[in-house]
């Protein structure tokens, strides 16, 4: 080989580098994020100090969630790794040690419910529960980064706020309720209910798959009938089907009531957030019980 080709060599190494910023991934510093809830709240508190990524890809329902091997070799590289627990990341079970050292659970000192004896993961529903999730995240995040732990409170005084304000307006809104019951597909949503006095009917349980059986769906026909119920909501992540069935047999309406599990791309390009769709959900639960 000439000594031309050798000097070309090492050049083309470093453009080759430079293109796929080699040097930048090793110096970022990252947080992962195993849902949507958990990657808008840790975003609102660590703002331009980490890039925070989420592990399920939007659009994608996180209860069944299992992350790729790639997934896994990326979480090794992260600061840390924040979940919300209560057996939502059951990929979690088998990952390894190195991972789970660097796991936060953003869901601490948090009081859960039982639905027909299961945990009910669904905490963030409750906006109550939410700010003690971003209490939660702005604490493990001035423990990983105390030369910011300022930016970080004060990120957290400005959004604490703003989901003050918003549990506010659910509280004002839903009181005195002449209908103060939530018909739903999936169990998503005692969290919520027991928060704002509202009583949840459903027609399956915490899985949003199940498939709910002929004595379920009497069941909520027959409430429709006795409470007067004017709107069966079903998650954005399920199929419509039986609730829509129900909703044409009974004469009612069909409405989508957000979980917030995953938004979509398109959502998150519009600027949606936790806050615009707890806003959107809480319009569609008054109209549903007024």
């Amino acid at each position: 080989m000439s000594s031309k080709s050798l000097f070309i060599l090492p050049i083309l190494t470093f453009t080759l580098c430079s293109l796929t910023s080699c040097t930048d991934n090793k110096n970022e510093k990252i947080i992962y994020t195993s849902f949507y809830p958990v990657y808008d709240f840790t975003k609102k508190i660590v703002g331009d100090k980490y890039v925070v990524k989420n592990i399920t890809p939007a659009g994608e329902e996180p209860h069944e969630f299992e992350p790729t091997a790639k997934d896994i070799e990326s979480l090794y590289n992260a600061d840390a790794l924040f979940i919300n627990g209560l057996n939502m990341e059951k990929w979690l079970d088998t990952a390894p040690s190195t991972i789970k050292e660097k796991t936060y659970t953003v869901t601490e000192n948090i009081t859960t419910r039982n639905e027909n004896n299961v945990l009910d993961p669904h905490v963030w529903l409750s906006l109550k529960n939410a700010r003690i999730e971003l209490s939660n995240i702005c604490n493990y995040v001035s423990i990983i980064d105390p030369a910011n732990k300022d930016y970080y409170q004060g990120n957290y005084a400005i959004y604490d706020k703003k989901f003050e304000e918003l549990q506010n307006k659910y509280i004002n809104t839903l009181k005195d309720l002449s209908k103060p019951y939530l018909v739903t597909s999936h169990a998503a949503f005692g969290y919520l209910c027991d928060e704002f006095n509202l009583t949840q009917l459903y027609l399956s349980g915490l899985e949003p798959d199940a498939t709910p059986t002929a004595k379920d769906i009497e069941k909520i026909i027959e409430a429709v009938k006795t409470y007067n119920i004017t709107t069966i909501f079903y998650e954005e992540m399920v199929g419509p089907e039986v609730a829509e069935k129900i909703a044409t047999e009974t004469g009612v309406k069909c409405e989508v009531l957000c979980t917030l599990e995953s938004l979509t791309n398109e959502e998150i390009d519009n600027g949606e957030d936790y806050l615009s769709k707890m806003e959107d959900n809480l319009v569609k639960i008054k109209e549903a019980t007024k």
